[in-house]
């Protein structure tokens, strides 16, 4: 059995009130193949359970046990004795095992991961956190990955996320939006999955001019930056992203355009590449979607020259 260390007394710190569906829940991960461990539990006061509350800055987010993720594990009987020692601890999930998770702190954040996506609803499990999401996916093999997007986090190989129905500190209980049934989870989509595997550097957007334009094409070329900036953004209600926004189309007719007349020779490709992701990145386009949007859009273009 795993060696476990203490918790503050709670004669110090009052715990919440035990839910048994900490336990039922735990069980049922594991029978689905995913190590799980308990982890410390908010108190009544917003502080934490260990012996570090005053302190904590992870109330209810790290593992009970001394050796942590180490000693995650899928067998039942082991599960069960420490939610009899520990009945109201929140139930912890090993990632990069059966599971890999994509961790949205911010409405922004699950914006940007659903427009990487290019959907209205993501096809897989949907946690609903203290303050983010979760969407849950069959393990990649990648590793864990902070700032993946603005507010996006990855949690694979190695990582440790928090699962229905555990308690966030805040008091809201961890829920799932969209319900998994335990089954085989949903394979990581492959605009996302590019974006952890291949971490690429954000551009920083700058106001360098290009000079080698004639001044037809550089009107064309403000013209379409200027609709891309004023392209309307996708509209979110309760977390569910409700219209698709028209960022997307908007810049991929500009690169079609714009590739259309640089088929004549009237265009510096590179110079309008990084003015149009500048753009791009501003409306809140992630960079990958933006480059792989142009790229798209500027071949179609040349394809179909101008006249």
């Amino acid at each position: 059995m795993a060696t476990t260390t203490n918790s503050r007394p709670h004669s110090r710190r009052t715990a919440r009130p035990a839910d048994p569906n900490l336990r039922k829940a735990a069980l049922w991960y594991a029978r689905a193949g995913i190590p799980v461990l308990p982890l410390h539990t908010p108190t009544a006061d917003g502080t934490c359970t260990c012996r570090n509350a005053d302190s904590c800055e992870s109330a209810g987010k790290h593992p009970r046990l001394r050796h942590g993720l180490h000693d995650a594990s899928r067998d039942p009987g082991l599960i069960g004795s420490w939610w009899h020692q520990w009945p109201d601890a929140n139930v912890g999930l090993a990632t990069g095992t059966a599971l890999d998770v994509c961790d949205m702190d911010t409405g922004a954040g699950l914006a940007a991961v659903l427009d990487t996506l290019d959907v209205i609803k993501p096809a897989a499990p949907l946690v609903r956190t203290g303050n983010g999401w979760h969407l849950w996916y069959a393990s990649t093999g990648l590793p864990n990955r902070v700032g993946l997007l603005p507010g996006v986090d990855w949690r694979g190989a190695g990582g440790l996320v928090v699962a229905p129905p555990s308690v966030h500190v805040s008091g809201a209980t961890y829920r799932f939006q969209q319900t998994w049934n335990g089954h085989a989870l949903p394979d990581c989509p492959p605009p996302l999955r590019a974006l952890v595997a291949a971490p690429t550097a954000p551009v920083t957007p700058t106001a360098e001019t290009i000079t080698q334009f004639g001044r037809y094409a550089r009107a064309a070329l403000d013209g379409e930056l200027q609709r891309i900036r004023q392209a309307p953004a996708p509209v979110y209600s309760g977390g569910t992203r409700i219209t698709g926004g028209e960022r997307n189309n908007t810049l991929h007719l500009a690169a079609f355009r714009l590739g259309q007349l640089s088929a004549r020779g009237h265009v510096d490709e590179a110079a309008v590449h990084r003015e149009l992701t500048a753009a791009a990145v501003q409306t809140g386009l992630s960079l990958t979607e933006a480059q792989r949007t142009i790229d798209s859009g500027w071949r179609a273009g040349r394809d179909r020259p101008r006249r």
